[in-house]
């Protein structure tokens, strides 16, 4: 038994780097056309059976000092080239992953950008814009209302005394107003603004989701890309045109409009599974998106 065991020691080392050479080319080959591995895997494996073959003392008792030279300089290229490998593999990994973030990071503002104003489409008119060209048409279009109010309630004069007596306006009537109280718009508005006026305006005024949202001042205070029109149906990267799927689906006995928008090309390497970026469903009433930020 001890000469059974004292054999098998002098396998130990051979016997590991199968394992490990033959578990790698096993993972290796694993791969399938989505998800492949890197080929330095595949020369790791090799390189890992190679010295367990070489490493066995049947073989080493049959090299001389020549071979076993030889053999030795071949290992140490091979080490070399496979180190090479290994860094340059994380290098260009890191890289990659750096400009996967970068334009990943563009196409979900995009993708975010498309979202708002399909919100706003759906408190406006209660559905999703079914097309691109409706969307965009919808952004242009003075729709949107926008509160607006000037001038505080309180105790002595509530908002219900303010609009018995005629206190409370509306934008339009400022002017008129302000005549009759011998001041200027501005002036009148002024005095509203500082609680100074008994006058109070409360108003619904309409304006457009651009000049809220994509006119350039109120990006460059966002710290975001400018916003054109024209470009919105694409994807940044790769100008393909997102794919915008609208829907219904019954919550609770009443149905709820849906809305599906992903990315047809997400970014990512040949023959490796991508994600595919996008937001919303079409069996269930959500906008959320797949992206982690």
């Amino acid at each position: 038994m001890d000469k059974f065991f004292n054999e098998i020691n002098k396998y130990v080392i051979s016997i590991l780097l199968f394992l490990g050479g033959f578990g790698f080319l096993a993972k290796y080959l694993s791969g399938d056309e989505l998800e492949s591995q890197p080929t330095a895997m595949l020369l790791a494996s090799l390189a890992m059976i190679l010295v367990g073959v070489l490493a066995m003392p049947v073989v080493l008792e049959r090299l001389n000092q020549t071979m076993y030279r030889v053999l030795l300089l071949v290992a140490g290229l091979s080490a070399v080239g496979l180190a090479y490998s290994v860094f340059y593999s994380v290098d260009e990994e890191i890289s990659f992953q750096a400009t996967k973030k970068r334009v990943n990071a563009t196409t979900i503002q995009r993708l975010k950008d498309i979202r708002a104003a399909q919100e706003s489409h759906l408190s406006v008119y209660g559905t999703f814009a079914e097309t691109f060209d409706s969307l965009i048409q919808f952004v242009q279009e003075p729709v949107v209302p926008v509160e607006f109010n000037m001038g505080s309630f309180h105790d002595t004069l509530p908002e219900a005394k303010s609009r018995e007596e005629g206190y409370v306006l509306t934008r339009d009537q400022i002017a008129e107003v302000a005549e009759g109280e011998g001041l200027t718009e501005q002036g009148l508005l002024d005095l509203i603004m500082e609680d100074a006026s008994p006058y109070k305006v409360r108003d619904t005024l309409f304006t457009t989701f651009y000049a809220e949202n994509f006119a350039p001042e109120v990006r460059k205070a966002q710290r975001l890309a400018q916003v054109s029109l024209d470009s919105l149906p694409f994807n940044p990267y790769t100008g393909e045109r997102f794919v915008m799927k609208t829907g219904a689906v019954e919550v609770g006995r009443v149905w709820q409009p849906t809305i599906l928008v992903q990315d047809p090309s997400p970014f990512g390497r040949d023959k490796v599974k991508k994600d595919t970026l996008r937001f919303g469903s079409l069996s269930e009433a959500h906008r959320d998106g797949n992206w982690r930020n």
